[in-house]
């Protein structure tokens, strides 16, 4: 292992005469170099499989715009500060995935040394039998984390420390490049931890709308994408040119809403159709399209798949839930949704699946459906209740994904089936409703273990039932914990509000406005508990105005 960095432990044992116990920890993430090349892709599989042509690896359409922002990382990188981290939060769709992949690739080419960090989940990483192995770098160090949001705090600070580490014994400069959907309570706790704890410097950095990022504008960004995507299907576009659908409306705020139905005009052109009219619309016209994909490999004369359409409807949802997995997980994972009943039938549907999804990482199977969005709305439109009118609903769909949390509560997937389950009931209503919030109330531990940063974004669901984070309170520990912390504050600042609203007794008004204080504290979030903190103690000093003999009851 001589001129390379490991992260997890090395253990070497020589000259014992005797039993000797070792207890490993494999750290909860992998880190790999970078590749940032783009990926060919054939014009028969775009037309095929169009969402391909969604992917960032592909990079179909190019990088463009955010001058801005390009010009606050240049500074960010160039920066004195020996280890530094940066975070670039924006909804999911936004462009933060080719905004890292673009500067990544300049970094390589200046001669930085570039790692792609993932997290691996607990009951992965608790069996991992290999630790992350990368050369020494010679030159500085960016390293890119994605998903940020979703990854415990606990496993951030391992990364962090273990990067401050690597900057002390070779002096190398390093940078943390964390991307994630928000910066909610998760962020302001982690970087306090940093800050205060390894001296890094923190900062981050909201990514804005890419017309107001030196990019195109709505209408120019999708007929720029439209004849980039076109050109990959080997198709002339129209000779009226592209039309541009109304993008005005909230659900084309995000660059991949956009890009989503500039594709679906360009395959609605390929087969004569007439473009879908919304998002929602754009979505279940590309999930069409996945449809028939599967049912003209299920099909076709050479080599047909072995599994039908509707079974891959069925897999291609619980890969989508569960996520990247090893074969042994993606068996128990069909069984658990009694999708297969022998380990033979799911090991042939797991190998059709991967001819529809090749595997990023070959060491696993159960590739998702990507971009996010798609898959998220994959879920969503088929789980009945979304009031549309497709041919994806299925009224499996609620009971598998119930299943696949319920029936192993400390599987591989949990956590990320959750996740995943979280986000898509922040644009879809009916699966927060009808799936989320009875797997709460039946389940709230399955919840809780998924971890304070998905409890944090469950808070943050639009118009949430407050019953369903009063289910989750009482699991909540009482005393500090580093990553529950941030959901504790998060679900407790939405509870105080209405329970505020619910009473006059002021002692218990006083009770309420301490226990936020002490839980926006503990998630590093000092200046806002400083107002419910100040608030209870004039409280508490008023009542013992009142009766200052019998003040102890209320502390």
């Amino acid at each position: 292992m001589t001129g390379s960095v490991v992260f997890g432990d090395v253990v070497q044992i020589s000259g014992v005469d005797g039993d000797v116990l070792v207890s490993r920890n494999p750290p909860p993430y992998q880190v790999v170099a970078a590749d940032d090349r783009p990926v060919s892709l054939s014009v028969a599989r775009a037309r095929a499989q169009p969402s391909r042509l969604l992917l960032a690896r592909h990079q179909i359409v190019p990088f463009t715009g955010r001058e801005n922002t390009l010009d606050r990382l240049a500074a960010w990188m160039n920066s004195d500060a020996p280890v530094a981290t940066l975070l670039i939060h924006a909804a999911g769709g936004q462009g933060k995935t080719r905004l890292a992949a673009h500067v990544s690739a300049q970094c390589a080419t200046a001669g930085w040394v570039v790692w792609k960090i993932t997290h691996i989940p607990t009951p992965v990483a608790a069996t991992a039998t290999t630790v992350s192995q990368v050369d020494v770098p010679a030159a500085a160090v960016l390293a890119v984390v994605d998903y940020a949001d979703r990854w415990p705090a606990s496993a951030l600070l391992s990364l962090l420390t273990q990067l401050n580490d690597l900057h002390a014994r070779t002096g190398i400069q390093v940078r943390v490049l964390m991307l994630a959907r928000s910066d909610g309570y998760w962020w302001p706790a982690l970087a306090d931890r940093a800050d205060s704890d390894l001296g890094i410097d923190v900062d981050q950095l909201p990514l804005p709308a890419l017309a107001s990022d030196g990019g195109h504008d709505r209408p120019g960004l999708f007929t720029a994408a439209a004849d980039r995507f076109a050109a990959a299907m080997d198709l002339t576009p129209p000779t009226s040119g592209w039309t541009v659908p109304p993008l005005t409306l909230a659900g084309y705020g995000q660059v991949l809403a956009v890009h989503m139905t500039a594709l679906a005009a360009v395959d609605a052109h390929l087969h004569d159709q007439a473009p879908p009219a919304d998002p929602g619309a754009v979505s279940a016209h590309l999930l069409s399209r996945e449809q028939a994909y599967w049912q003209h490999l299920y099909t076709r004369s050479e080599a047909p798949l072995h599994t039908p359409p509707g079974m891959m409807h069925r897999t291609v949802l619980t890969a989508t839930l569960t996520g990247s997995q090893p074969r042994a997980a993606a068996r128990q994972a069909l069984a658990w949704t009694r999708f297969t009943d022998t380990a033979q039938t799911a090991d042939q549907v797991i190998d059709d699946h991967t001819v529809c999804y090749p595997p990023t990482d070959v060491r696993a199977v159960f590739e998702p459906l990507h971009p996010d969005r798609l898959g998220e709305d994959l879920i969503a439109l088929t789980t009945p209740g979304h009031g549309r009118d497709n041919r994806l609903g299925r009224d499996w769909a609620a009971d598998a994904i119930t299943g696949l949390l319920t029936t192993a509560p400390s599987s591989a997937w949990s956590a990320t089936a959750v996740t995943v389950l979280v986000e898509t009931a922040h644009r879809w209503p009916h699966v927060a409703t009808d799936v989320l919030y009875p797997l709460v109330h039946a389940h709230p531990q399955q919840v809780i273990a998924a971890g304070g940063a998905t409890i944090t974004r469950l808070a943050s669901i639009p118009g949430i039932d407050l019953d369903v984070l009063q289910a989750l309170e009482p699991l909540l520990p009482d005393h500090r914990h580093i990553d529950l912390d941030i959901a504790a504050a998060a679900i407790t600042t939405t509870l105080t509000t209405h329970r505020l609203a619910g009473t006059t007794d002021p002692a218990e008004q006083a009770l309420l406005h301490a226990t936020h204080a002490y839980r926006l504290a503990n998630a590093g979030r000092h200046q806002q508990a400083l107002v419910p903190a100040e608030e209870a103690v004039s409280i508490y000093r008023r009542l013992a105005e009142v009766d200052r003999g019998d003040c102890t009851r209320f502390g």
